[in-house]
């Protein structure tokens, strides 16, 4: 019982698919990130029937970045790229460590956000574009295994790095999640990786080459810019992962 609020939890706070309703307590929070990566699995599921059907009806190339576009953004309600928008605003201000933390609550999208959304699209768009047009088996089941794959990861740096505010959102999600979260979550990686690699070997290794080194950067400038990590910054690094991921994909069908 306990494992299934959890998950009701988990679905709740990081996706719009309907949940029973009902009074969360610390207990049914303490676990919840375990299961974050299974809204990855979600999307990468209805990708992969996507894909299939693509197989069995001629599509505009258009219509199917579309739909594989929309996906993550329907299932998520765009909670990871509303955390992308303000960290692109705040970095932009190139104001204090005060001044930043205060622009990612603010809830109005500032023009420099914009920028980063447009500038994303268009890469997201191209890439996807050309990974579809050189797509294989293997590529598809390593893109659709790249969503959970980056919320396992997210799960990890936002239990293990440094918060940036000591009562922010993060903090109260994590509040309890020990080294147990932390290992299941690795395992999830590690297990979304190895189906990766089995796939397409070369799919797999260029989402490695470039989700470990984002990993590392994320850290880096998360510390520099804002002192640690908090929701805002976890929504930012799925959003960028994900995007790297399909870029690399896409580099990866071109060989």
């Amino acid at each position: 019982m306990k494992i299934l609020r959890s998950i009701v939890v988990a679905f709740s706070i990081y996706s719009r698919i309907p949940m029973p309703h009902f009074d969360w307590d610390k207990e049914d929070m303490r676990y919840h990130l375990i299961f974050f990566p299974w809204i990855g699995g979600v999307i990468g599921g209805l990708c992969f029937g996507c894909f299939k059907l693509f197989k069995l009806i001629e599509l505009p190339l258009l219509l199917k970045i579309a739909v594989l576009s929309l996906i993550p953004l329907i299932i998520t309600g765009g909670f990871h790229l509303d955390g992308f928008l303000d960290v692109n605003d705040a970095l932009s201000s190139y104001g204090s460590k005060d001044k930043k933390l205060n622009i990612l609550k603010d809830p109005h999208v500032g023009g420099f956000a914009m920028i980063s959304l447009l500038i994303y699209s268009i890469f997201w768009g191209g890439a996807l574009s050309y990974m579809l047009e050189h797509i294989s088996d293997g590529t598809a089941a390593a893109y659709c295994l790249c969503f959970a794959t980056s919320r396992a990861v997210s799960g990890i740096s936002a239990i293990a790095f440094k918060k940036a505010k000591p009562d922010g959102m993060l903090n109260k999600e994590t509040e309890g999640a020990g080294i147990t979260c932390a290992v299941l979550l690795a395992f999830e990686a590690i297990l979304c990786m190895a189906f990766m690699l089995w796939a397409d070997l070369k799919a797999g290794f260029a989402v490695l080459a470039v989700s470990i080194p984002f990993l590392i950067y994320y850290r880096h400038k998360m510390y520099k810019q804002f002192e640690g990590v908090s929701g805002d910054t976890a929504g930012y690094f799925v959003t960028m992962c994900e995007l790297l991921c399909v870029i690399a994909l896409a580099v990866r069908s071109a060989f």
